[in-house]
């Protein structure tokens, strides 16, 4: 077996949180894309809000109040009971089209592979169970064993020592521009996807290794000599 490890990030990565619209649209009808936008942003806000003032809570909890948030912005007449529903509806997000075969073929290829989220164990247990991508992986890390969020570099060496990896043998893949950036801050590999275009890299200094597109793009990225 290869020794590199690769640690995926989940939402965003594996799972779409954008596809919590086709859930918001029966009542919200045209809002459904704005209030889901609205809700990740507010998500991740409040995360990184409760990193830096060292208050850390299940990110379940920065969900629920992230929805809130965006909702308080664009449909305050929400009831408690959808808002529950809409929960719910988070563990059952589905993955991008293309993860299940780029996993399939990393397998086939020898890496290591772990889940490594800002979710507690149960909240990605249980989405990339219902997402048919859990047998894919050899392990879950979260962020929850150091009460930490990403991209504190607490994080990103809590990883490393978990999955016992030298930091030059572990690749973060995300599609999150920050998250990539912090994991290069301490010394990891990051593969970048980057999924939404008009994202980019604010610091030139934490570049990632390199940018695909898609997940599909990653096994023949991961075996160029070089890399």
């Amino acid at each position: 077996m290869s020794e590199t490890t690769l640690a995926f990030d989940v939402y965003g990565t594996l799972i779409d949180p954008y596809a919590l619209a086709d859930e918001l649209r029966p009542q919200l009808g045209e809002r459904a894309e704005t209030v889901a936008a609205a809700w990740r942003a507010s998500q991740l806000q409040l995360s990184f809000r409760r990193g830096l003032m060292g208050r850390y809570d299940d990110f379940s909890v920065c969900t629920r109040h992230g929805l809130d948030v965006a909702l308080a912005a664009h449909a305050p007449e929400i009831d408690e009971s959808t808002r529950e529903a809409w929960m719910a509806a988070y563990a059952r997000l589905p993955a991008f089209d293309e993860v299940a075969g780029a996993l399939v073929e990393l397998r086939q290829q020898g890496y290591r592979r772990v889940a490594f989220s800002n979710g507690s164990h149960d909240a990605m247990r249980t989405v990339l169970g219902n997402a048919g991508l859990l047998d894919h992986f050899d392990d879950l890390v979260s962020v929850d064993e150091v009460k930490r969020f990403k991209p504190d570099p607490a994080v990103y060496h809590h990883l490393a020592r978990r999955m016992q990896a030298a930091h030059d043998r572990l690749w973060l893949i995300s599609s999150n521009n920050w998250d990539v950036q912090g994991a290069r801050h301490v010394g990891l590999n990051a593969a970048w996807v980057q999924r939404d275009p008009t994202a980019l890299i604010e610091d030139s200094a934490l570049e990632p290794n390199f940018r695909i597109d898609s997940l599909s793009e990653l096994p023949k990225m991961l075996e160029k000599p070089g890399v």
